[in-house]
Protein backbone atom coordinates (compact mmCIF):
# COMPACT_ATOMS: atom_id res chain seq x y z
CA UNK A 1 0.00 0.00 0.00
CA UNK A 2 1.79 3.30 -0.95
CA UNK A 3 1.33 6.57 1.75
CA UNK A 4 -0.01 9.81 -0.69
CA UNK A 5 0.07 11.80 2.72
CA UNK A 6 2.22 14.60 1.65
CA UNK A 7 5.05 15.47 4.06
CA UNK A 8 3.67 18.78 5.94
CA UNK A 9 6.08 21.69 5.30
CA UNK A 10 4.93 23.42 8.36
CA UNK A 11 3.76 21.09 10.68
CA UNK A 12 1.29 22.72 13.65
CA UNK A 13 0.83 20.84 17.09
CA UNK A 14 -1.84 21.75 19.06
CA UNK A 15 -2.04 22.15 22.56
CA UNK A 16 -4.62 19.77 24.74
CA UNK A 17 -6.24 23.21 25.96
CA UNK A 18 -6.18 24.57 22.14
CA UNK A 19 -7.18 21.39 20.70
CA UNK A 20 -10.29 21.56 23.07
CA UNK A 21 -10.75 25.28 21.88
CA UNK A 22 -11.06 24.20 18.54
CA UNK A 23 -13.84 21.84 19.03
CA UNK A 24 -15.69 24.09 21.51
CA UNK A 25 -16.40 26.18 17.67
CA UNK A 26 -19.58 25.74 16.11
CA UNK A 27 -18.98 23.32 12.51
CA UNK A 28 -18.68 26.95 10.87
CA UNK A 29 -15.90 28.38 12.84
CA UNK A 30 -14.26 24.92 13.51
CA UNK A 31 -13.86 24.26 9.42
CA UNK A 32 -12.35 27.85 8.54
CA UNK A 33 -9.89 28.10 11.73
CA UNK A 34 -9.20 24.41 10.56
CA UNK A 35 -8.66 25.32 6.53
CA UNK A 36 -6.32 28.48 7.86
CA UNK A 37 -3.90 25.71 9.91
CA UNK A 38 -3.91 23.72 6.17
CA UNK A 39 -2.49 26.80 4.98
CA UNK A 40 0.14 27.29 7.51
CA UNK A 41 1.09 23.95 7.06
CA UNK A 42 1.40 24.10 3.04
CA UNK A 43 2.89 27.98 2.89
CA UNK A 44 4.47 28.38 6.39
CA UNK A 45 3.60 31.68 8.26
CA UNK A 46 5.46 33.96 5.79
CA UNK A 47 3.32 33.63 3.19
CA UNK A 48 0.89 36.09 1.97
CA UNK A 49 -1.97 33.32 2.11
CA UNK A 50 -1.24 33.11 5.44
CA UNK A 51 -2.43 35.98 8.01
CA UNK A 52 0.21 36.09 11.44
CA UNK A 53 0.98 38.64 13.48
CA UNK A 54 3.44 39.02 16.37
CA UNK A 55 2.44 39.41 19.67
CA UNK A 56 5.09 39.34 22.27
CA UNK A 57 8.75 37.78 22.49
CA UNK A 58 7.95 34.09 20.55
CA UNK A 59 3.76 34.25 20.32
CA UNK A 60 2.32 35.00 17.26
CA UNK A 61 -1.08 35.34 16.47
CA UNK A 62 -2.94 32.81 13.26
CA UNK A 63 -5.75 34.87 12.49
CA UNK A 64 -8.51 34.41 9.85
CA UNK A 65 -12.02 34.94 10.08
CA UNK A 66 -15.52 33.17 9.40
CA UNK A 67 -19.21 35.34 7.78
CA UNK A 68 -19.75 35.78 11.62
CA UNK A 69 -16.33 35.75 14.11
CA UNK A 70 -12.90 36.56 13.82
CA UNK A 71 -10.81 33.89 14.77
CA UNK A 72 -7.35 33.50 16.50
CA UNK A 73 -5.08 31.24 17.69
CA UNK A 74 -1.43 31.37 19.33
CA UNK A 75 1.08 29.46 18.46
CA UNK A 76 5.21 29.63 18.71
CA UNK A 77 7.80 27.94 16.64
CA UNK A 78 9.16 24.84 18.87
CA UNK A 79 11.99 23.16 16.58
CA UNK A 80 12.57 21.84 13.15
CA UNK A 81 9.79 23.79 11.64
CA UNK A 82 7.76 22.44 14.35
CA UNK A 83 4.59 24.65 15.63
CA UNK A 84 2.47 24.49 18.77
CA UNK A 85 -1.05 26.11 18.76
CA UNK A 86 -1.32 27.87 22.93
CA UNK A 87 -5.03 28.97 22.30
CA UNK A 88 -7.62 29.36 19.86
CA UNK A 89 -10.72 31.33 20.09
CA UNK A 90 -13.56 33.12 18.51
CA UNK A 91 -14.39 36.99 18.80
CA UNK A 92 -17.13 39.60 17.42
CA UNK A 93 -14.31 41.86 16.40
CA UNK A 94 -11.33 42.56 15.66
CA UNK A 95 -9.06 43.93 18.53
CA UNK A 96 -7.95 40.89 20.57
CA UNK A 97 -8.62 41.07 24.36
CA UNK A 98 -5.97 41.22 26.52
CA UNK A 99 -7.57 37.91 28.54
CA UNK A 100 -7.01 35.65 25.84
CA UNK A 101 -3.92 37.26 24.98
CA UNK A 102 -2.56 36.42 28.53
CA UNK A 103 -4.10 32.53 28.27
CA UNK A 104 -2.15 32.25 25.25
CA UNK A 105 1.20 33.37 26.86
CA UNK A 106 0.59 32.17 30.13
CA UNK A 107 0.65 28.69 27.82
CA UNK A 108 3.61 29.34 26.74
CA UNK A 109 5.51 29.89 29.33
CA UNK A 110 3.91 26.93 31.08
CA UNK A 111 4.99 25.20 27.48
CA UNK A 112 8.63 26.45 27.60
CA UNK A 113 9.44 26.22 31.59
CA UNK A 114 8.16 21.99 31.40
CA UNK A 115 10.40 22.16 28.79
CA UNK A 116 13.14 23.26 30.35
CA UNK A 117 12.60 20.95 33.02
CA UNK A 118 12.78 18.09 31.22
CA UNK A 119 16.06 18.67 29.26
CA UNK A 120 17.52 19.39 33.07
CA UNK A 121 16.33 15.82 34.10
CA UNK A 122 17.46 14.11 30.90
CA UNK A 123 20.71 15.53 31.44
CA UNK A 124 20.89 14.67 35.17
CA UNK A 125 20.28 11.27 34.24
CA UNK A 126 23.09 10.76 31.41
CA UNK A 127 25.36 12.30 33.88
CA UNK A 128 26.54 15.11 31.90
Amino acid sequence: MVNNKKKKAHPVKLMDEARAELFSLDAVNRAEFISAIDDFELYGPAHAMVDTEKIEGELYELKTQSPTHWLRGFYFHLQDGLYVITHIFAKKTNKTPKANKEIGLTRYKAFKEAMTRAAIVKSKKSGK
